[in-house]
C-alpha cells in the first residue's frame, strides 16, 4: 500500500520539476519577446496553475498508459535459496509487494522527506504569520476621525472603506506600507509616512488600496501556498516573486493612468525615499503587500518603467504564445512522464514466450516484463486453501497479454467469483484449460472475441479488492482451479525472495 502511494508521488515530484523548468526557461524567453508579459499577473498565476495540474495529472492513477516514453528499466536479482518462513500474525493482502530494491527505498524515503519537509515549511508560514499578528497587534488603530485628517487619506472615501470592512493601523516599525489580511484587510502603514509630502502619501495609500481593489491578496496566498505544497521545487518561488514583482507594477500602472508627469515623479520620488527607509529595518513579512517591497534593482526598474509611462497591456499574439505554451507543457508531462519497470537478470531467465517441448499446452507470460509477488497457494488470511493463483507485479497501465491463444468468455467488471477480483477477463484455450486476469483498469476485448498468445487483453490495474495495481492470474481445467505454475515454467527466476519464502512446500 505504502508503494502504491510512493511511486506515483516520487514520479509526480519528477514530473512537477521538469515542468516547472520548461515553463520557467519559455515564459524567460517570450519576456525577452514581449517585455509586457513581465507585468502582468495572470501570467505568472497560469503558469504556477500549470505547474500544480502537470502534478496532478502525474498522479492519475491511469496516466501512465498515456506515456510514449519507454519505461526504465531497473536490474532485480533474485535470492538464490529461500530463507526460512518467518511467522507473521497479520495475512499477506492481495497485491502487496514484498520484496524492496533500490527505486522502492528512493521512493519511500522521497516520500518520508517530502513530509519532513512539508512539515518544516508549514512551521515556517506559521513563524512568519505569528510575526506579522504581532507587528499589527503592536500597530495604533486608526478610526474614521484618525483618517480623515491623515493626508494619505485625503482623496478617498474613508466612511465607504470602512463599511466595506478596511482596518488600517499605524506602526513605529520602519517598514514599508503594506495590505495584509484575507478575508478582510489589513492595510498597516507606517509612521515615518507622514513625513512624505501629502501628494506622496495619497500616492501610496491609493497604490495599496488598489492591491485590494485588484484582490492581490488572494492569489499571494494562492502562490504562498503552492510554493508551500511544492517547497521541494525552488522554481515556484522564482515564479511567486515574479507573480508579486507583476502586481506591484500593475498597481503603478492603475495608480498613475491618467496622472500629469509631476504626480509621476512623486510617485517615483516615494520608491525612492522608502527604500532609503527599508534599508535598516527587516522588510515586509510574510503574506503582506507592501508598497516598496524589494532590493534597489527592482526599484531602479520601476522608476524606469514609471518614467516610460509604465507597460502596456499585452497583444493577442504575446498572449496566445503564452497559453500555447503553458498548454504544450501540460501535454508533455503527460506523454513524457517516466516509469519504471523491473527486469529479471537475463542470464538467469530464459525468455517469456519460451515454450517446452514436454509441456503439453505452454503458456507464455502475461507480461513483457515479468516479476512474481505471489505464488499459487501462498497462506492468505481469511482465504481457504491459500492464494488462488499468481501475482505479478505491473503498474497501471501496463499492458496484460493473452498468455495462449483462445476464445474470450467474460469481460467484465461484475465476475461472478465475487467483486474482489475486480475488472476480469476470462479465456476459454483448448482441453478444458481456462486463464483469468483479474483487478484490469482497461478491458481491450469483448466476449466471444477471439484472440491469439501474445494479444493485448487489457491494463493491469487496482480495480477490486487490492492494495496496490498488479495482475492476477488465476488457471482452470475442466472447471477446477489448477496451479498456473503447471502452464508456466521458470517462474522461479522471477520471483521476489518473500514470494518464495511465502510459496507453499512442494510434494
Amino acid at each position: 500500500m505504502f508503494n502504491a502511494i510512493a511511486f506515483p508521488f516520487l514520479k509526480a515530484s519528477i514530473t512537477c520539476g521538469i515542468a516547472a523548468a520548461i515553463i520557467l526557461a519559455l515564459l524567460s524567453l517570450a519576456t525577452r519577446v514581449w517585455p509586457v508579459l513581465a507585468g502582468h499577473r495572470s501570467v505568472w498565476l497560469w503558469s504556477q496553475a500549470a505547474i500544480a495540474c502537470a502534478f496532478l495529472l502525474a498522479l492519475l492513477p491511469h496516466s501512465a498508459g498515456y506515456s510514449v516514453l519507454p519505461a526504465i528499466e531497473i536490474d532485480r536479482s533474485v535470492a538464490a535459496a529461500p530463507a526460512p518462513l518467518q511467522h507473521s500474525g497479520a495475512g499477506e493482502a492481495d497485491g502487496a509487494e514484498d520484496d524492496v530494491d533500490a527505486i522502492e527505498l528512493l521512493a519511500q524515503a522521497w516520500l518520508a522527506l517530502y513530509a519532513a519537509g512539508l512539515l518544516a515549511a508549514g512551521a515556517r508560514w506559521m513563524h512568519a504569520q505569528r510575526g506579522l499578528r504581532a507587528l499589527l497587534a503592536s500597530a495604533r488603530p486608526l478610526d474614521a476621525a484618525a483618517l480623515a485628517q491623515h493626508a494619505g487619506f485625503g482623496a478617498e472615501p474613508v466612511a465607504a472603506l470602512l463599511r466595506r470592512g478596511l482596518r488600517v493601523s499605524e506602526t513605529d516599525a520602519a517598514i514599508s506600507p503594506m495590505l495584509t489580511g484575507l478575508a478582510r484587510p489589513h492595510l498597516l502603514l507606517p509612521r515615518h509616512l507622514r513625513s512624505f509630502s501629502d501628494e506622496q502619501q495619497r500616492l501610496i495609500v491609493a497604490h495599496e488600496l488598489t492591491h485590494w481593489q485588484r484582490r492581490d491578496p488572494l492569489w499571494l496566498h494562492a502562490g504562498m501556498l503552492l510554493q508551500t505544497l511544492f517547497w521541494f521545487n525552488p522554481l515556484l518561488a522564482v515564479l511567486t516573486r515574479r507573480l508579486n514583482w507583476a502586481q506591484e507594477l500593475g498597481c503603478d500602472r492603475a495608480v498613475l493612468a491618467g496622472r500629469p508627469t509631476q504626480q509621476r515623479k512623486q510617485y517615483a520620488a516615494a520608491l525612492v525615499a522608502q527604500l532609503k527607509v527599508q534599508q535598516d529595518s527587516f522588510g515586509a513579512p510574510a503574506a503582506s503587500i507592501a508598497f516598496g517591497h524589494g532590493n534597489a534593482a527592482s526599484l531602479r526598474a520601476r522608476v524606469s518603467l514609471i518614467r516610460e509611462q509604465g507597460l502596456r497591456a499585452p497583444g493577442t499574439p504575446g498572449k496566445a504564445a503564452v497559453a500555447g505554451a503553458l498548454v504544450s507543457v501540460l501535454g508533455a508531462s503527460l506523454f513524457l512522464q517516466p516509469a519504471f519497470a523491473w527486469r529479471a537478470p537475463e542470464s538467469t531467465a530464459p525468455a517469456a514466450s519460451a515454450t517446452v517441448a514436454s509441456a503439453p499446452q505452454q503458456w507464455q507470460m502475461p507480461l513483457d516484463r515479468v516479476r512474481v509477488t505471489s505464488f499459487y497457494g501462498a497462506a492468505r488470511k481469511n482465504l481457504e486453501g491459500g492464494h488462488h493463483g499468481i501475482d505479478f507485479a505491473a503498474r497501471t497501465g501496463t499492458p496484460v497479454l493473452a498468455a495462449a491463444s483462445g476464445t474470450v468468455v467474460t469481460s467484465s467488471a461484475q465476475y461472478e467469483g465475487g467483486p474482489q477480483y475486480g475488472d476480469v477477463v476470462l479465456i476459454e484455450h483448448a482441453n478444458g484449460v481456462r486463464s483469468l486476469y483479474a483487478h484490469l483498469s482497461v478491458r481491450s476485448v469483448q466476449p466471444g472475441q477471439v484472440v491469439r498468445a501474445g494479444d493485448m487483453i487489457g491494463l493491469a490495474g487496482e480495480t477490486g479488492k487490492v492494495t496496490g495495481p498488479h495482475l492476477h492470474l488465476e488457471a482452470f481445467r475442466n472447471g477446477e482451479r489448477i496451479d498456473p505454475q503447471q502452464m508456466l515454467t521458470s517462474l522461479d527466476a522471477y520471483a521476489t525472495s518473500q514470494a518464495l519464502r511465502k510459496r507453499p512446500a512442494k510434494p
